[in-house]
């Protein structure tokens, strides 16, 4: 043992397994000994692991062995010994906050807020470890909604907390479905995403029963008839002992959804820190907010009037039937008219039937796509909403209802064969999300669809630039990064397409996820963790 580290479990858990109910041996209400104090209580098995060199497994067996002698039905499968106490690593620098919400979470079903890079991961690993230790023959489930988050789990839990690689195994939809239940069988921690979770509880792959400690991350989701509050729901109908931990960054939009996470999630304790709170801020990075407003320019002005006067004649027919009640045309949501049509759903009016209920669908539909289109060209320009246009006009988004009400209407027609003069020669994009550049093209001017673009252009450059100034090494632009995050495909390629032009102080690499278009490639899931 002395050429390796040694695991928590060789630390602690052997000097506990072997010398169970010896005196002087701290409950888990109280911070855990260090391994220093751990080895003077009980010497001689200290003296033990000393003398011989046992592997991580032999010793984990000698444990369970040893746990499983004391396991009766009545306490669902609880190791007394193992019980005894929780661990804490201290083989990572102990934050205060952190060893507080650990505790809190192994005794009560609990919401973990914190903010993104201060420790979710970690506190996560510590429950599921004291989980995998107290409950030999218990199972440990982990979930979240994406393939990265639960990869991130399992790299915590083995690195951090010493958990064996051999009782891990993550599944996915992918593994076949007698596959998981041999992993089911065979393994006591496993990482999934709830749908896979869902699905072998409905098959009864999964034995329930045995499942005491369930960790939900981006437990945000948890709303409505979510894969989350499905698996809750079904666990429930086979055991109430389990424990409950849930992660989020943002719990809710409001205290309504965060009401509805906590009733579905069966939470009785929330844990919420904000990067002010005062044991938070030692391990903030400091942060620098500067807002800046862009005026929406005279031609983007005189496009968004334009389209505002469409959207008028489009809605008209909806505010004088009183369907549309809001008549304030220029501020009105895609949201608000998704809820109206919505509302008109549950309640028609008497004197609305037959077609007429059809007709005013239709009209529903596409006020609600004229809307994201007119979303898209408040906040990200015309290039976005020309491209959305596009897909309405060849049929590959929206309804061919829409794309031949749209198509009947004069204005919305100038207004796009004005928008396709624009940008009928945009570049296209290869398959790796970068621009092909044509050679007569390099010297083309850039068209700003956005006057955002230009102050963002200026920002980067200026950022550069200043950096250089003040650095002397060969290397200038490596020693520091800028990210841009945008929250439409199309608006990342017109900004990366608009920092080209200014290679090489600044090199431009599009980072979005996988999925398929015409545009734009983007990374799968592998690709991303690389």
């Amino acid at each position: 043992m002395s050429g390796r580290q040694r695991t928590l479990f060789q630390t602690w858990g052997s000097s506990v397994s072997r010398s169970a109910r010896a005196p002087g041996c701290k409950s888990g209400t109280e911070r855990p000994p260090t391994p220093a104090t751990s080895r003077a209580r009980f010497p001689a098995a200290a003296e033990a692991v000393e003398a011989q060199p046992e592997s991580d497994d032999d010793v984990y067996l000698v444990a369970v062995y040893e746990a499983e002698q004391q396991l009766s039905l009545d306490n669902g499968g609880f190791c007394t010994s193992a019980g005894a106490l929780w661990i804490y690593p201290t083989n990572c620098p102990v934050r205060d906050y952190q060893l507080h919400i650990a505790q809190t979470a192994l005794f009560c079903n609990t919401l973990v807020c914190l903010p993104t890079g201060l420790g979710k991961t970690f506190i996560a690993a510590v429950v599921m470890y004291n989980f995998y230790r107290w409950f030999p023959s218990g199972k440990v489930v982990f979930m979240a909604p994406t393939k990265p988050l639960v990869t991130q789990q399992i790299e915590a839990c083995y690195r951090v907390m010493g958990i064996p690689q051999s009782h891990m195994a993550e599944m996915t939809g992918s593994t076949q479905a007698f596959t998981r239940k041999e992993i089911w069988g065979s393994k006591r921690v496993l990482f999934l995403t709830p749908q896979v979770m869902i699905n072998d509880l409905s098959r009864g792959a999964c034995p329930a029963a045995e499942v005491k400690c369930l960790v939900i991350d981006e437990a945000h989701k948890a709303l409505g008839n979510y894969a989350y509050c499905q698996v809750v729901r079904e666990l429930v109908k086979y055991t109430n002992h389990f424990r409950i931990l849930a992660l989020s960054a943002t719990p809710g939009s409001d205290i309504k959804a965060v009401q509805q996470v906590i009733t579905n999630l069966l939470i009785g304790q929330i844990e919420l820190r904000s990067e002010d709170s005062p044991d938070i801020l030692p391990y903030s990075h400091e942060r620098r907010v500067e807002k800046l407003v862009v005026t929406l320019g005279e031609e983007l002005g005189g496009i968004q009037k334009t389209y505002i006067q469409i959207l008028e004649a489009l809605a008209s027919s909806l505010i004088q039937r009183n369907i549309l009640m809001r008549r304030d045309i220029p501020n009105l949501t895609k949201y608000q008219i998704i809820l109206a049509r919505d509302q008109f759903r549950k309640n028609p009016s008497p004197n609305i039937v037959g077609m007429q209920q059809g007709i005013i669908e239709r009209e529903f539909a596409i006020c609600i796509s004229l809307y994201h289109g007119y979303e898209l060209l408040q906040q990200m320009g015309m290039r976005s909403l020309y491209f959305f246009l596009c897909g309405i006009m060849d049929g590959t988004k929206g309804m061919t209802c829409t794309k031949n009400e749209l198509s009947r209407n004069e204005d919305f027609m100038k207004l796009y064969n004005h928008l396709e003069c624009m940008f009928t020669h945009t570049q296209s994009t290869s398959a790796n999300g970068f621009s092909t550049i044509q050679k007569e093209d390099k010297d083309k001017k850039f068209f700003y669809s956005h006057p955002k673009l230009k102050k963002l252009e200026e920002v980067i450059v200026e950022h550069f630039k200043s950096w250089n100034a003040q650095k002397t090494s060969e290397k200038k632009c490596d020693e520091t990064r800028v990210m841009i995050f945008s929250s439409f495909r199309d608006s990342v390629q017109e900004i990366a397409e608009m920092l080209f032009q200014h290679q090489p102080v600044i090199r431009v690499m599009t980072f979005v996820g996988h999925a398929s278009g015409k545009s734009m490639k983007g990374f799968t899931q592998k690709e991303q963790l690389e």
